[in-house]
């Protein structure tokens, strides 16, 4: 059998659907599965144990265009898949997959797409953590799934050697140290950068630990923002020099990593590191971490809002900006997250 998955865009879903992939293989243990996803996901995708080969779909770009989708459909069709499921609720990838002569397609409803998919499958009644979501769909296809499983990041020894390289060639190599991701890709999602330099203080002068702040290229001001206001820590900045695979290996050695709702918050959660996820106008019932190693979970909401919130004004005095250094701090202190851990589940693949 070979089985095609439409995976959905962004670093974040991805690893969201890991459990739902690891569910493929367990129930076709024999079948040739094949992801196909964004560029930018792909890097994730290619470590991850479950699946037989990762290709490169984007119908905003590479796919964009008529000649590209013919072309896409001719692939479809010489490659003869007996089945697709469509994690992504794009009506155009279930047509795409109809007129590529796939004869089984599993997806979730849609008024436009019920009349592509040989398999509809409605919506959850009540909202699940996205987690849950994809299994869901699995399940009301008629497979077998495990509801609350938790996701794992994987990498390649390979990438593991090149984050130690990259330990050693800072100091870091046989030092006990703490991160911070400092990036996201949705502002009311920001901690402030000042909140960040006070808490790199209180862990300094508290526990000794050096602070490592990751992000993208884009994100090297607020790191520089960091370091102007820290008193008596001199955070590490390895903003955009990694990528995401040695990224996870760096933070699976590292003692913990705070982050605001990302990605990275993601990965450090899947591989294994206690994560410390500042949640404000986005809903940790549905998003929050669900990797391997601790979670905890720190949000504030302001009197008057919702969760998830999806309006245009932001709260008079900001949001993210009202959890204080402090409150995360003791946090940290009581779960005794500066501590050494016991190792986690390895996220090595291949």
């Amino acid at each position: 059998m070979k089985i095609l998955v439409f995976t959905k865009n962004w670093l974040g879903d991805v690893l969201f659907e890991v459990p739902a992939l690891q569910a493929l293989r367990e129930n076709f243990p024999g079948a040739r599965i094949t992801a196909l996803a964004p560029g930018r996901c792909r890097e994730i995708l290619e470590a991850v144990p479950f699946l037989d080969e990762v290709r490169e779909f984007d119908e905003r770009e590479g796919e964009r265009s008529l000649f590209a989708k013919l072309r896409f459909i001719a692939w479809l069709r010489r490659e003869k898949f007996d089945r697709v499921f469509l994690f992504h609720r794009s009506f155009t990838r279930a047509f795409l997959a109809a007129l590529g002569g796939i004869p089984e397609r599993v997806g979730f409803a849609t008024p436009k797409r019920r009349r592509v998919l040989t398999r509809a499958v409605e919506t959850p009644s009540k909202p699940l953590h996205q987690v849950d979501y994809f299994l869901y769909l699995l399940k009301w296809a008629g497979l077998r799934v495990k509801f609350g499983a938790e996701y794992q990041f994987f990498y390649s020894p390979e990438h593991n050697a090149e984050a130690l390289n990259l330990l050693h060639s800072k100091g870091l190599a046989e030092k006990p140290f703490a991160v911070f991701h400092i990036g996201a890709n949705w502002e009311p999602k920001r901690w402030p950068a000042t909140h960040f330099a006070v808490l790199a203080d209180l862990i300094t002068q508290n526990f000794s630990l050096p602070m490592v702040l990751t992000g993208s290229g884009r994100d090297e001001g607020i790191a520089e923002e960091i370091l102007r206001n820290s008193r008596f820590s001199k955070p590490l900045s390895i903003c955009g020099i990694t990528s995401l695979k040695v990224l996870g290996a760096l933070y699976q050695k590292a003692r913990f990593v705070v982050s605001s709702d990302s990605g990275p918050l993601h990965i450090a959660s899947g591989v294994g590191t206690p994560v410390v996820a500042l949640f404000g106008p986005t809903c940790p019932r549905l998003t929050g971490p669900r990797g391997t190693g601790k979670k905890i979970v720190i949000q504030f909401v302001p009197e008057g809002y919702s969760i998830p919130w999806k309006g245009k004004s932001l709260p008079a005095g900001g949001w993210m900006e009202r959890m204080t250094p402090e409150e995360v701090f003791k946090k940290i202190q009581s779960e005794e997250l500066w501590r050494p851990r016991k190792e986690s589940q390895s996220s090595l693949s291949r």
